[in-house]
């Protein structure tokens, strides 16, 4: 049973006999909640969309069980803990936390969603919930955690300056009154059916004749590289329709090699060549991002410097260093639109939403990295350059595409800021993180031609059949950005944080013209009314 509400920031909270205000973007509390959560022996949990905003923002949570307690038995630094499951070597780490928060030696825990997916700690008393986690459902299961077993609790939402955090303090209603979303995945992703089928072989045998109901029209072929990879057998005498495949190696329990987190199957790992410990494992498509010769590399707080990475043997060796720099990669993605029917085509009926140009297709999304900067912290002033070679990524994707007709405005930058404002104000209407979608972002130092298209891509490998989704409710999302973009009081030509700056831009938010992108969404409406 959890209370909830909104505050501004802009008020000061007299209800706690305090002026200070709280050094965040946006708080949303109701004052008369919080005299019913003013009790000994507070327990509190803390959400966080990334692992490093855990980092930053841990101070947040003491803050604010001062607001909550506003008594002298204030967590102190040393009783709030930061739990997250990033990395192999850390889920000890977390074990131990977990005890000690079930056992109340310690009374805060910061954590990623993971606290979220069933872990049950029967006395948490209040949730703070920094930044909207993508969906309602998520929003609400991870208010859940507090107030299990008839116990009364807080939750605590401080909404971040993104256009969505910002969009449901404009309209705290369609926060609190929203529905819980369906679920929508995508069931024939080559890669998640793989692994799905090996788990389902190990307990029954597979038979395409019977089970195509059930996991679509490319079972056979997933089945075949299944046995090419040495996964299921058949009998070579039996006819192609009525073969039984089994499962066929030793191990017992396959499930168990299922990542729940991530599609990809391929990682890198991150070791401390001085304590010859793991400090983390990083999805392949992440991994360049932050590992490479020279990288600075961030894990639990501290600093590390990447030595050498070994790329036969997908490790990086790095050693702990007191730097007063950081490291940024030097790089391009290009999204090349392979047409051709996608895998799950969406089925909805064509009279419920307004007729929409955009295109569901099939993408090859590939990514090049070509050196990284050396950046003064603090100043944030590069001072030197250095080039790398990488091998490429590359992954075939899902994407949703409106081609846009150009006109003699700064059309790269407003194609940009209008990528950015669509994918905002996707997570209104389907299920899913913003991490999960990317939109097509120009590279300021790339001249070669950029298509002329609006385009949102599905960000892992085979895509995860959100960009289908999209593809209906496109003009409905366009409508939304441009509300968006036109209550936006900011003058600034790059737009802010509230309307088209975007925390998810592979390009640092360079190259945004927030009035063009209004110019060119407003074009797309009206030529589709």
């Amino acid at each position: 049973m959890a209370n909830k509400g909104l505050h501004h920031p802009s008020q000061v909270f007299q209800s706690w006999h305090w002026r200070r205000r709280l050094d965040i973007e946006q708080l949303l509390v109701k004052e008369d909640l919080v005299n019913g959560a003013d009790r000994g022996g507070l327990m509190e949990g803390m959400f966080l969309m990334g692992a490093w905003r855990m980092r930053v923002l841990l101070c947040t949570l003491v803050i604010v069980v001062m607001a909550v307690k506003s008594s002298s038995t204030v967590a102190s630094a040393t009783s709030v803990a930061g739990w997250s499951c990033c990395n192999l070597e850390a889920s000890k780490e977390r074990r131990k936390i977990e005890s000690a928060f079930f056992g109340g030696k310690i009374c805060g825990v910061a954590a990623t969603n993971a606290l979220e997916l069933g872990i049950d700690v029967g006395e948490i008393d209040v949730t703070l919930h920094l930044g909207f986690p993508g969906s309602i459902a998520s929003l609400w299961q991870q208010a859940g955690r507090g107030g299990r077993r008839d116990r009364p609790s807080l939750a605590v939402y401080v909404a971040f300056g993104g256009p969505l955090d910002q969009y449901f303090m404009k309209h705290p209603k369609k926060l609190f009154e929203r529905p819980i979303e369906c679920c929508h995945i995508d069931s024939q992703n080559k890669q998640v059916l793989e692994q799905h089928l090996v788990c389902a072989a190990h307990e029954h045998p597979l038979s395409v004749q019977y089970d195509e109901l059930y996991f679509g029209a490319c079972l056979e072929s997933v089945l075949i590289s299944l046995k090419a990879r040495g996964y299921l057998s058949f009998d070579p005498s039996s006819d192609s329709s009525s073969r039984i495949w089994n499962y066929i190696v030793p191990e017992k329990s396959p499930s168990q090699a299922v990542n729940i987190r991530a599609i990809e199957t391929v990682r890198y790992s991150v070791l401390d060549q001085i304590k010859n410990e793991v400090l983390e494992e990083i999805e392949e498509n992440k991994a360049f991002f932050q590992v490479y010769d020279g990288a600075v590399y961030m894990c639990q707080g501290k600093t590390y410097l990447v030595e050498r990475l070994d790329l036969s043997n997908k490790t990086a060796f790095c050693k702990e260093a007191d730097l007063k720099y950081y490291t940024k990669t030097r790089d391009y993605t290009d999204i090349h639109v392979i047409g051709g029917n996608i895998a799950y085509p969406v089925m909805v009926s064509t009279n419920m939403f307004p007729k929409s140009n955009a295109r569901a297709q099939v993408c090859k999304v590939t990514t090049t990295w070509f050196g990284f900067y050396r950046i003064w912290r603090g100043s944030n002033q590069i001072f030197d350059t250095v080039d790398l070679a990488l091998p490429q990524y590359s992954y075939e994707s899902q994407s949703i595409k409106e081609a846009v007709i150009k006109k003699n405005y700064d059309f790269r930058g407003g194609l940009h800021a209008a990528s950015h404002a669509v994918l905002h104000v996707v997570p209104l209407h389907i299920t899913c993180n913003l991490s999960d979608l990317s939109p097509e972002c120009p590279n300021p130092h790339d001249s070669r031609y950029y298509p002329e298209r609006i385009l949102i891509y599905d960000q892992h490998p085979g895509g995860c059949g959100i960009s289908v989704q999209v593809q209906p409710y496109f003009t409905k999302f366009l409508a939304a950005a441009l509300e968006v973009l036109t209550c936006c009081c900011c003058s600034a030509e790059v737009g802010c944080p509230n309307c088209v700056q975007s925390f998810a831009c592979h390009e640092y938010n360079e190259v945004l013209h927030k009035d063009a992108a209004i110019m060119i969404i407003k074009g797309i409406l009206d030529a589709e009314n």
